[in-house]
């Protein structure tokens, strides 16, 4: 299957890596000297202290014209506004997207999309950019999608699944939004908290005062998602495991703060915010939690963060 990945981030790159096992794979760029880097270098990829450079296909994004089978969509959730324009131009009957952003907030857009077939799926393995042509996979996860849209879609999710990768599985999910509030619940727990207390994921739950605070903003989401006692008992125990699946990992929003980037937030925690407004309730640690990291993306502008 013809593969196009746009964005060369930590997740761009690693799924870039992995797919290009089994599948013709390209990769679409912005950047000049990211485009010089991968051309000259390959793509490298370090699992286990273990470091493996491949060629791979890699053109500007400028040039993607959606001629593949698939394409994935891997930028951040706030650069999608900047590639609807360019993707809107090539919605044929002939193309299948599928976006793995963070957060639920560009759900909305997603739908009005006029492509047959739209997808999403979220990544849940650890990835860390080294540099512009090299990627560390730090834990070991899935790739859950799901069909948003289009009866083509479900060949898509399973030429993906049959892709039989050991250490990078897909997984088919029913029901998106369920996954993706999932996936939503422990991003606003875990992003939001190690990037205030400046902490890898584990002492979220090994420092006791910290698992106090996981505890409190817990219990808010779980009113704002307003799920019921199975299900909130579900969201605990999930969120409890990845924090310890990747318990040694600096979450993508710490990591965003640290390099002075634009995080997420607005995403993540703004979209449960927003939730909450919608029923009319005062998420007011949520609310705490997102100005203080908007806060903290402001005083960063000093030091190079580009908004």
């Amino acid at each position: 299957m013809k593969i196009g990945i746009i964005g060369a981030g930590a997740i761009g790159l690693l799924c870039a890596y992995q797919l290009n096992k089994k599948h013709d794979v390209t990769l679409y760029v912005r950047s000049e000297n990211q485009f010089k880097k991968i051309t000259e270098n390959g793509l490298c990829y370090t699992f286990k202290e273990e470091t493996t450079c491949v060629q791979i296909n890699v053109k500007y994004f400028s040039e993607w014209c959606g001629k593949e089978d698939c394409t994935i969509v891997a930028v951040k959730q706030y650069h999608l506004e900047g590639i609807f324009h360019k993707i809107k131009q090539f919605s044929n009957d002939m193309m299948s997207i599928m976006f793995v952003q963070n957060g639920m907030s560009h759900l909305s857009a997603i739908k009005e999309l006029e492509f047959r077939n739209v997808l999403v799926g979220i990544v849940e393995h650890g990835a860390l950019k080294e540099n512009l042509h090299s990627v560390i996979h730090t834990g070991i996860g899935s790739t859950k999608m799901a069909t948003i849209k289009g009866e083509e879609g479900s060949n898509i999710v399973r030429e993906l699944i049959e892709s039989d990768l050991s250490v990078f599985p897909f997984i088919h999910e029913p029901n998106y939004e369920l996954f993706m509030q999932k996936k939503l619940f422990v991003n606003s727990i875990v992003n939001s908290l190690t990037s205030i207390l400046k902490v890898k994921n584990g002492e979220l739950l090994k420092n006791e005062q910290y698992k106090k605070l996981v505890s409190l903003l817990m219990e808010e989401i779980i009113q704002v998602l307003t799920l019921s006692k199975e299900e909130a008992i579900e969201y605990r125990h999930y969120c409890f495991q990845i924090i310890k699946n990747t318990a040694n990992n600096k979450s993508s929003m710490l990591r965003d703060l640290e390099a002075h980037k634009t995080t997420e937030i607005d995403a993540i925690l703004g979209y449960i915010i927003k939730r909450a407004e919608s029923i009319h309730m005062n998420a007011s640690i949520s609310t705490s939690y997102y100005y203080m990291i908007k806060g903290m993306e402001q005083g960063e502008e000093g030091s190079g963060l580009n908004c």
